[in-house]
């Protein structure tokens, strides 16, 4: 309502929330402008418009149009992260997706590359990304024997998991976290949670030691299996 009547659509992120996709925490509005619609004067504050090419007559705009506008007005990292997540929710064709890949700006080809539609969530994506930016191997949504699929396998035996607070916070999901990380270590498998927040509110802190972790070489081992297991 508020992007109406400020004369436009809801667009961008904005609307990207609105369909209901993965987006990263920001504040701003998202306002999207018609061809030849004025922005108000002065602007208000918290609010950031953009205009479109071609009208829309919708008060939000269509979930593809909204995902290309994040690809070509964000960092390659959020636009990524939105258009895994429209890939991922069935609201976009994988060959689509890769059709606006085709067209993002050319600073964000090497990011583009990385598109992956297995990831589930943005911190999924991020920390996806962050192996792949720097050449280690990783693999999405990674099936392994007696634990079942792992958000992120990292070399040969290194899991990682993207923990949110929606769906691991429970007493019973906690406790199936648990005896996951359980079996995973009786598969020789280094198994480590990240919360949401070490992820996106304190990830300067969170790279630094994905780095040093990685300088262990721990994840290029084969998961050797314990005794007691057998």
């Amino acid at each position: 309502m508020r992007a109406v009547q400020l004369g436009g659509r809801l667009g961008c992120l904005s609307a990207c929330q609105a369909h209901g996709l993965w987006v990263p925490h920001h504040t701003e509005l998202h306002v999207a402008l018609n061809p030849g619609a004025r922005a108000p004067s002065p602007r208000p504050a918290g609010v950031v418009f953009h205009r479109l090419g071609k009208a829309c007559g919708q008060a939000v705009l269509p979930v593809e149009d909204a995902v290309a506008q994040v690809l070509h007005r964000h960092d390659e990292e959020t636009g990524l992260i939105v258009l895994e997540s429209a890939v991922n929710r069935g609201l976009i064709h994988d060959a689509d997706a890769r059709h606006l890949l085709a067209t993002v700006p050319l600073r964000a080809r090497r990011t583009a590359q990385h598109f992956s539609p297995l990831a589930e969530s943005g911190s999924e994506t991020r920390l996806r990304l962050f192996f792949q930016r720097i050449g280690v191997p990783v693999e999405p949504q990674a099936l392994i024997p007696g634990v079942g699929r792992v958000d992120l396998l990292v070399g040969r035996s290194w899991i990682l998991e993207a923990d949110s607070q929606a769906y691991h916070s429970s007493s019973r999901e906690v406790a199936t976290d648990r005896s996951r990380d359980l079996q995973s270590r009786i598969g020789g498998y280094v198994s480590d949670r990240l919360s949401y927040e070490q992820i996106w509110f304190t990830w300067e802190h969170t790279q630094q030691w994905l780095l040093d972790m990685v300088r262990t070489r721990k994840h290029r081992r084969a998961p050797v299996p314990l005794r007691s297991s057998r």
